[in-house]
């Protein structure tokens, strides 16, 4: 699984404040939310923000949690009437290259 370069930055740079983001990010997150949803939530939360940096770990998460192809694209997809095409296209290259990879890996 692919890491994002920058937050592992963060984590070594910072590593009481990402101690308390860790901990801020899993008390966040309830049992309501199976982890397929919450992946597909994450994904258009980063490409809405223009996060692209985090887009291929989580598109490798949703993938395990059951996510389709189209699921992902769709997800994304939704960010665009919230924020405007520029995330979306911030974000396309990211998720195009997760997606062709992990067709590799599937063959």
């Amino acid at each position: 699984m692919s890491e994002n370069p920058v937050f592992e930055t963060f984590k070594e740079q910072f590593p009481d404040v990402y101690k308390a983001f860790d901990h801020l990010f899993k008390s966040t997150s309830s049992q309501a939310l199976d982890e397929k949803t919450k992946q597909l939530i994450y994904l258009g939360i980063l490409t809405a923000t223009r996060y692209a940096p985090a887009i291929k770990p989580h598109v490798q998460k949703a993938l395990a949690a059951g996510a389709t192809e189209t699921e992902l694209k769709e997800a994304m997809l939704l960010a665009i009437p919230a924020s405007g095409i520029c995330g979306f296209l911030t974000a396309l290259p990211e998720m195009i290259g997760e997606i062709e990879l992990n067709r590799k890996c599937m063959k």
